[in-house]
């Protein structure tokens, strides 16, 4: 179990009513609801950090036209097969009907 540290902050007041209103919910401490929404907030900020860093490495080294030829061809194989799934057996039969 790791330690956990005081620390003072201060808050919106509409805010802190959204967190005792959520505490008072799940009848958990202020803590805990803190503590989970800030966790949830990082993963998010390291989410959204990846993101970044890789639409960054991705303009400066883009698909070169080999490579997007390469997946336009995977593309169009890949919705080839799945509309053929999904086609009527015999489509005449329909017009006759």
């Amino acid at each position: 179990m790791s330690t956990a540290e005081k620390v003072t902050v201060s808050l919106p007041a509409e805010l802190l009513a959204r967190i005792e209103d959520r505490r008072h919910g799940r009848k958990t401490s202020r803590s805990q609801v803190v503590s989970e929404l800030l966790w949830r907030g990082w993963r998010q900020a390291e989410t959204e950090d990846r993101e970044q860093r890789y639409r960054t490495s991705y303009q400066a080294e883009p698909d070169t036209r080999e490579e997007q030829a390469w997946a336009d061809q995977a593309a169009a194989d890949t919705l080839g097969e799945a509309s053929s799934v999904w086609a009527p057996d015999d489509a005449s039969n329909d017009a006759s009907s």
